[in-house]
């Protein structure tokens, strides 16, 4: 387990507060299913002890922006921004996967049914949105509020773009690790990429420097989209299930790696395999069991350390104190190396 970073002590409270004043500023049946999903309330809308999770993309962007002297209050309307569209994107997950547990809790849709989940999502999303207003109230400049929406919403498009061919791509073995990178950049890297970049729009208006923490993000993303996939596959053999996106054919990097990679013998057990219309236990086992004699499992874990290094090797130029990038360091190392904290 990799030490929990000491930026979570410091922005836990302040981050939590800002989410709480911009969602207690609405009431109704639509915002308690906002609240449940956050793990604020249970069901019938009484308040639960408060979880305190860790919020990578909110992490990243008040580090960020503190790295580069700027004080991380005033990122807090972009980090919880980042935290409702990410939560956003959870709720809806749920419902194209299928998931009827989320975090060792029902799924929202699983409670109130798909309709209603959607609709906690869009209004996630939106709330994410207005939340980025509030920038202008830390004093940063119009422009530079607007341009901070901007960036928001091409990483949601990003995303959305990025989930449809992680969708696609379930019923698909003509894959490479191009096409798989192509779609974790847009599933998990714009979000963390975006993070960065909003840190660093906040503390500054060099054009570089900005676009040089969206490189980093992009690549952290990668890193820990790799990561959660092999944490998918083996994150929980003794006793456990396995994972619903296993099940569910979706093509997790070790997958793909062998698709490519792998002998013409070890393709065709693959094929047959994903050619079933519903795969059963005993076929993940057996997808396990190929992928581990070919080394997949390293060459993932290999891949992933890979992109983490590519991430911090993309701010070398920017002259950053020593101090802020170790923290950085600490921090992506967290993420990407920390994910077997459970499924995310």
């Amino acid at each position: 387990m990799v030490e929990t970073p000491a930026v979570f002590d410091r922005y836990h409270d302040a981050l939590d507060a800002e989410l709480e004043e911009i969602l207690n500023q609405r009431q109704g049946l639509l915002y308690n299913m906002m609240l449940y999903q956050m793990g604020w309330v249970d069901q019938q809308g009484s308040p639960l002890p408060r979880p305190k999770p860790f919020r990578p993309h909110s992490m990243l962007c008040l580090l960020s922006c503190e790295v580069l002297g700027g004080e991380y209050r005033s990122a807090l309307p972009a980090a919880a921004a980042l935290e409702l569209v990410r939560t956003f994107t959870v709720v809806h997950k749920d419902v194209q996967d299928g998931s009827p547990q989320q975090e060792e809790k029902p799924s929202v849709w699983w409670v109130w049914g798909p309709g209603q989940a959607i609709n906690v999502g869009d209004g996630l999303h939106a709330l994410g949105r207005t939340a980025l207003f509030r920038l202008a109230d830390a004093g940063l400049p119009p422009g530079r509020v607007l341009k901070a929406l901007g960036a928001l919403d091409e990483a949601c498009i990003s995303m959305c773009e990025g989930q449809y061919l992680d969708l696609s791509y379930q019923e698909r073995l003509d894959l490479s690790v191009g096409s798989y990178i192509k779609m974790a950049e847009g599933n998990t890297g714009a979000l963390t990429a975006c993070a960065m970049e909003l840190g660093a729009l906040i503390a500054s208006e060099n054009d570089d420097v900005i676009n040089a923490f969206k490189l980093c993000g992009l690549k952290l993303g990668v890193a820990y989209q790799i990561r959660k996939d092999i944490q998918a596959l083996w994150g929980g053999r003794e006793g456990q299930s396995a994972s619903p996106e296993v099940l569910n054919k979706k093509k997790l990097y070790p997958v793909v790696l062998l698709l490519e990679k792998g002998d013409l013998k070890t393709k065709r057990q693959l094929g047959n395999i994903y050619f079933k219309r519903v795969l059963e236990p005993s076929d993940v086992q057996e997808i396990l069991s190929l992928l581990e004699g070919a080394g997949a499992r390293q060459s993932a874990e290999t891949a992933s350390q890979s992109y983490y290094r590519e991430a911090m090797e993309s701010l070398d130029d920017l002259a950053l104190p020593k101090e802020g990038l170790e923290q950085l360091a600490k921090l992506g190392q967290y993420i990407v190396g920390g994910s077997d904290r459970g499924r995310e």
